[in-house]
């Protein structure tokens, strides 16, 4: 007996796995102003990122940590962003990620010529890039990698032109807890008070459920410098602009829809010597 199945639209599926053009664009620009004020003579004279940690196949440096994981996943396009200032060690940096991962990727490095901060840095570097979708991530966070396909599919699916990847369960030591707050119906951030002091109206509170960022930033790149050069032409002069501080919450205000996806578990970040210790040691 026939039936007036919809073939096409009911036997469908979505794609999970990595498009071929996308890239991951791996933050290493930071001073470790925090851990460099530590006792321990090894963080004060290693670049933050090339820090040894120790994972379960052994001890890597951060840097390594994150370049093996997105390897693992499926990546094979990386831009490096690193910085100029002295402290930040460059060009150690950039001497680490080519000795060890250049036949690994199709490995780019952009290193800033003075501080951009990290929505400025990304917005330099995805300017040269061609891909559909990118991923911006910090190298000293312990991200589960694992989770990073189901989160690109979730915002190519979405259509934001940006997607915070969060968590609703960060776990011990994390810092700016519960300083986003999503629509408790639908994945969509709806305020960022990462370096804010505010309170949402209590007309709206019920509807909103506190998140933590996990530090991973997917974004459609020409839509986001797009939305960067209009942000970026309404300050009295050029300055660095913080990704998540700044520009994310720049657009909240401004009703553009940023997407959310939730990791529900923890992705502590490495940046102080009690998380080191903790995480990472």
């Amino acid at each position: 007996m026939k039936t007036n199945v919809d073939v096409s639209s009911w036997f469908s599926s979505v794609q999970v796995s990595l498009p071929p053009s996308a890239v991951a664009l791996v933050l290493a620009g930071g001073k470790g102003s925090r851990l460099k004020a530590a006792a321990d003579p090894e963080l004060r004279g290693t670049p933050k990122v090339l820090v040894p940690i120790k994972r379960p196949g052994g001890t890597t440096t951060m840097l390594g940590h994150a370049l093996n994981e997105l390897a693992g996943t499926g990546f094979r396009r990386v831009s490096l962003l690193t910085s100029s200032d002295p402290e930040a060690g460059g060009p150690a940096v950039e001497a680490y990620a080519q000795a060890q991962f250049g036949s690994t990727f199709e490995l780019h490095i952009y290193r800033e010529g003075y501080p951009l901060g990290t929505a400025g840095a990304a917005f330099a570097a995805l300017r040269h890039l061609e891909s559909e979708v990118a991923v911006i991530i910090p190298a000293d966070t312990l991200f589960p990698f694992s989770l990073l396909p189901s989160a690109v599919a979730s915002h190519r699916a979405d259509g934001s032109a940006v997607t915070w990847v969060v968590t609703t369960s960060p776990g011990l030591h994390a810092q700016n807890t519960g300083r986003i707050l999503l629509d408790a119906t639908a994945p969509r951030i709806r305020h960022a008070l990462e370096g804010v002091v505010a309170v949402p109206p209590a007309d709206v509170r019920h509807r909103l459920r506190g998140a933590t960022s996990a530090g991973v930033v997917i974004v459609r790149p020409g839509e986001f410098c797009e939305l960067f050069e209009q942000y970026a032409r309404r300050l009295a002069e050029p300055c660095a602009t913080d990704l998540y501080r700044e520009f994310i919450p720049w657009m909240v205000s401004r009703a553009v829809p940023v997407g959310a996806f939730d990791i529900g578990q923890a992705a502590p970040d490495l940046g102080t010597p009690d998380r080191l210790r903790a995480f990472g040691r």
